[in-house]
Parts: structure tokens; C-alpha cells; sequence
């Protein structure tokens, strides 16, 4: 019934009639910015989860992707689109990099972020981040307590005294 195709401007719908839909109005060089950005979080959160680092094999291209796809999308207005992205995600890590919250990958990979999102799409990744970061720890918390109280009688009653709960036989 319908068609959809890709062209350099538009993900466009051709109906059945004369007409055509745009369902997303999005570049080339957004879907290279979408495909980076993905393959950034995907790498640093497999290599941090195994190695507890971010390398900058993965954050120093993503950054030059970035900056190369901004100026090719909007000129040299979107390489400082880009640039200022690149400031605004560094720079809010870099503040928790001196407090010793974060590392520096971490910082570095904000860092790259920002080039793909711009300044204002880096501070909704970093609150979708830190939000979707709470339900991590909240998972890994409750796989944690309940791994400890299945090996240790001692966790076990730390556990169920603090839900209410008291084995038979104890005070």
C-alpha cells in the first residue's frame, strides 16, 4: 500500500494517493550522528563495565565523527555548535572528574557526546543519563543484597531485619 523511502532530507511515506508525509525530517548526517552517538554509549558502557575505563580509542574518534558530521551538516556554524557541545559536556564532567566522582574517560566520553548533541542536547543526555544511571544502581543494589543474603546467614538477618522480618527463633 505505502512506500517509504530514504532520501538526503527526509524519511518520507508515499501513500496510495498523490500526496507524500514527512514521518521524519532527519540528514544523512544526523542518522551518521545517531549511529555514532549509539556506538559510543554501547563501546564505553561494554569496555567500563569490563575494565572499569573508558579508552580514548573509542572517545577520540567519536569526537572527531562528531565535529566532521556537525560541519558537514550546518557549516561552520554546526562545527561550533559542535564545539560548544564538546565544552558544555567536558566541562559539567570536568567538575565531577576534580571532585573524584567520575574518571576522565568519562569526562572525555561526555566530551564526545557533546560534539554529536550540541550544548543543549548534552545536558538532556546527562539527565537521562544520571536517571537511567539511578535505576542501574538501584538493580544492582537489590542483585547484590540478595546474592550476599543467599551466602551469608549474618546478611541474611541484616536483610530481613531491615524489611520487618525476623528468622524463627531470634529475639
Amino acid at each position: 500500500e505505502g512506500l517509504v523511502a530514504l532520501g538526503s532530507e527526509a524519511l518520507v511515506f508515499f501513500g496510495a494517493g498523490n500526496y507524500s508525509m514527512t514521518i521524519l525530517d532527519i540528514s544523512f548526517a544526523s542518522l551518521g550522528k545517531l549511529a555514532v552517538l549509539s556506538s559510543l554509549a554501547v563501546g564505553a558502557c561494554a569496555w567500563d563495565l569490563r575494565t572499569r575505563r573508558i579508552p580514548d580509542a573509542l572517545t577520540v574518534p567519536a569526537a572527531i565523527a562528531g565535529m566532521a558530521l556537525s560541519l558537514a551538516e550546518g557549516g561552520w556554524s554546526g562545527a561550533g555548535w559542535s564545539l560548544a557541545g564538546l565544552i558544555a559536556g567536558g566541562g559539567l564532567f570536568l567538575t565531577l572528574v576534580i571532585w573524584w566522582e567520575v574518571g576522565a574517560g568519562d569526562m572525555k566520553m561526555m566530551a564526545a557526546a557533546g560534539t554529536l548533541l550540541g550544548p543543549a542536547g548534552i545536558i538532556r543526555g546527562i539527565l537521562v543519563g544520571v536517571i537511567l544511571g539511578g535505576f542501574w544502581a538501584l538493580a544492582w543494589m537489590a542483585a547484590s543484597s540478595t546474592s550476599a543474603a543467599a551466602r551469608s546467614p549474618a546478611a541474611y538477618t541484616r536483610v530481613s531485619d531491615s524489611i520487618g522480618t525476623r528468622r524463627a527463633g531470634s529475639g
